[in-house]
């Protein structure tokens, strides 16, 4: 139940796309739920389905939100199996970051819960081999940061 108004909303969300610049978003089926703004990697068709990636390695692209998703009662947003999933393998879009993060770095995957960081690839920290990913904004804690995908 919401219990508060603001006057201004927040400026973007989790999986938002950005509207500036060429984009690429292809269509896969879901082979387990895929929360919005993942990064996917193949799945068992690779030419038809994603999972959620559990690594840097084999990152095609991010679960873009589409408006048809509904938080669940926990707040999460997520694709679940089976359904078609839009992925972003070009173009900007807006993901949580687990720390803060600086405009210009190169983005990493934080493999225990699929968010993004600017940190020194590490045990747990990973690097996207097939993707480039840069953070386009910056953010002074865990947040969200817009990211350009390549």
């Amino acid at each position: 139940m919401q219990t508060t108004v603001s006057q201004y909303g927040a400026p973007a969300f989790k999986g938002m796309l950005d509207g500036i610049g060429p984009r690429n978003v292809r269509s896969y089926a879901a082979e387990e739920a895929i929360p919005v703004a993942y990064p996917v990697k193949l799945g068992t068709s690779p030419e038809k389905e994603v999972l959620k990636a559990t690594a840097g390695a084999g990152v095609v692209g991010f679960a873009l939100h589409d408006h048809a998703r509904e938080q669940d009662d926990s707040g999460k947003v997520e694709y679940a199996a089976a359904e078609t999933v839009s992925v972003l393998t070009q173009g900007r879009m807006w993901v949580p970051t687990s720390d803060a993060v600086v405009a210009g770095a190169t983005a990493n995957l934080t493999v225990a819960d699929g968010t993004l960081t600017d940190e020194t690839v590490t045990s747990g920290i990973e690097a996207f081999t097939q993707v480039s990913v840069k953070f386009i904004t910056g953010t002074t804690a865990a947040g969200l940061a817009l990211v350009e995908i390549k």
